[in-house]
């Protein structure tokens, strides 16, 4: 798969995750992170998404397969762990840092 389909693919799988549904009159999510962690990740998620989208900022394969990881394989994921929320935003941040800088791209 190429670099800019797995892109749109992440950034597709942040905003299903980040969007709530109702099922029989209920909030559930497509995606079972816990709540505390959406509750403290969501900015984040949705600047990595945006960040994911903008094809102006580099990123090597390395850093989109990490970050597939973070969000898709939840027995080794901290976005999963819902007793330490702030360690998601953490792999988040530091996985969004590694994304180049649009301005440099522009120049």
């Amino acid at each position: 798969m190429n670099t800019a389909t797995n892109r749109q693919r992440l950034a597709h799988f942040i905003d299903v995750a980040l969007t709530p549904r109702k099922m029989y009159g209920r909030r559930v999510t497509a995606v079972p992170i816990p709540g505390s962690v959406l509750a403290t990740c969501a900015e984040e998620m949705h600047v990595l998404a945006d960040v994911l989208r903008d094809e102006r900022r580099t990123v090597d394969t390395g850093t989109l397969r990490e970050l597939q990881r973070v969000l898709t394989h939840g027995a080794t994921s901290p976005l999963y762990d819902g007793s330490h929320p702030i360690r998601a935003l953490h792999a988040l941040v530091a996985i969004e840092s590694r994304f180049g800088d649009a301005t440099a791209c522009a120049a």
